[in-house]
C-alpha cells in the first residue's frame, strides 16, 4: 500500500492537471460507468465524521474520502483507493490539498460548459483558500481580465485582491458592496460557509454563469431563492448528492421554487444529455457541494503518478 503525504502531492499535482481528470470523471459519470452514493455525514458536538465512497468502473478503482473534523488544525482528509480487480488496497493519501484542486477543477469543468466563451469578468464572495483555488481555475478555461471581490472583512478582501492580482497578472478589485460584485460579471461565484444569502437575485445585472461552490451542508445557503427562479438551467455535480447537502436548491424546493426533476447532472451536460442555453441570454446556475467519484479519480490519478516517478512510501498493513 502506497502512502502519500501533503507534500508528496504538492509535488506532483496543480490545479491545471486536475481539470482534464475531473472533466474524465465527470464523462465517465454522464455515461454510466460511475458509482456514487450520497456522502454519509455523522454530527458531533465538536464537529463532524464524513464517509463518501465511490467506483470509477472504466478505471477499475474505487475508493472513498474519510474526513474527520472535531475543530483540530491537523489536516485529518484521507483518501482510500482500492483496486476493483483485486480488492487491493492501492493507496492512502493525505486528501488537503487534493481536495482544493479537486473542488477548483469541479468549477473549472462547469465553467467550460456552462459560461459564454469569451467570459472576462468574475465576481467572488469570499476571499479564503478556496476562493484563491476557484480564480485560478476559472482563468485556466476563459480568457479572465477582472475579478470583483467582496468578504466582509475589509483587510482581508484586500489583501487577497493585492495578492491575486500579483499573482495572476490580472485586475482583482475589491468592493466595498455586496451589491455591486454581479456589475458587468459574466460569472459569479459563492465560495463562504454562510447560512443567509450572500448573493440576491435583484442584484443581478443581466445574464451570468452562477457557481455556488461553497455550501456543503443542508443549512448553508449561499444564494436565495430569486437566483434559483432567474436560472434557465440548474446543474449540480450529482443530484442525489445535491438532495443531501444543497442547502441553496434545499431551500428553493422546499418553498416550491424548483423540483429536483428540473435539477441536472454536470456528466449529462458534459455528454450531451442535456442542452444547455445559449449562456450569452441565458442565467445558468451550477451548484457544486463536492462528490466522493470526483475524490476517487483525482486520488487514482494521484497515484499512478506517484508509482511512475517512485513517490511515496510503501506501507505493510
Amino acid at each position: 500500500m502506497l502512502h502519500l503525504t501533503e507534500s508528496d502531492i504538492e509535488g506532483m499535482l496543480s490545479i491545471e492537471a486536475a481539470i482534464p481528470i475531473i472533466e474524465d470523471c465527470f464523462r465517465s459519470s454522464g455515461e454510466g460507468n460511475a458509482e456514487n452514493p450520497a456522502r454519509f455525514r455523522m454530527p458531533i458536538r465538536k464537529g463532524f465524521l464524513q464517509f463518501g465512497p465511490a467506483a470509477l468502473h472504466d478505471r477499475d478503482v474505487m475508493g472513498f474520502k474519510l474526513w474527520a473534523n472535531f475543530g483540530s488544525p491537523l489536516r485529518q482528509v484521507w483518501d482510500f483507493l482500492y483496486s476493483m480487480q483485486t480488492s487491493e488496497l492501492l493507496a492512502v493519501i493525505q486528501a488537503h490539498t487534493i481536495s482544493k484542486y479537486r473542488t477548483s477543477a469541479v468549477t473549472a469543468v462547469a465553467t467550460k460548459y456552462l459560461s459564454r466563451p469569451d467570459a472576462q469578468i468574475v465576481g467572488l464572495y469570499g476571499s479564503g483558500r478556496q476562493a484563491e483555488a476557484q480564480i485560478e481555475a476559472i482563468c485556466q478555461v476563459r480568457p479572465i481580465d477582472r475579478v470583483q471581490v467582496y468578504s466582509p472583512t475589509k483587510a482581508n478582501r484586500e489583501a487577497f485582491c493585492a495578492k491575486m492580482s500579483e499573482r495572476l497578472k490580472i485586475n482583482v478589485v475589491p468592493m466595498d458592496s455586496p451589491e455591486d460584485v454581479p456589475n458587468q460579471a459574466d460569472i459569479i461565484v459563492t465560495m463562504t460557509k454562510s447560512e443567509t444569502p450572500v448573493l440576491h437575485g435583484s442584484w443581478l445585472k443581466g445574464p451570468a454563469l452562477i457557481i455556488g461552490a461553497g455550501g456543503n451542508h443542508w443549512f448553508e445557503q449561499e444564494i436565495d431563492g430569486a437566483v434559483v427562479e432567474a436560472a434557465s438551467l440548474v446543474v449540480v455535480d450529482e443530484r442525489e448528492q445535491a438532495k443531501v447537502e444543497g442547502g441553496d436548491i434545499l431551500w428553493a424546493a422546499g418553498h416550491g421554487l424548483i423540483t429536483w426533476d428540473k435539477v441536472e447532472n454536470l456528466g449529462h451536460v458534459i455528454v450531451g444529455r442535456v442542452p444547455v442555453p445559449d449562456p450569452a441570454n441565458n442565467t445558468i446556475l451550477f451548484e457544486s457541494h463536492g462528490c466522493a467519484m470526483t475524490d476517487v479519480a483525482i486520488a487514482a490519478a494521484a497515484y499512478d503518478i506517484a508509482v511512475q516517478r517512485g513517490l511515496g512510501r510503501q506501507l505493510e498493513l
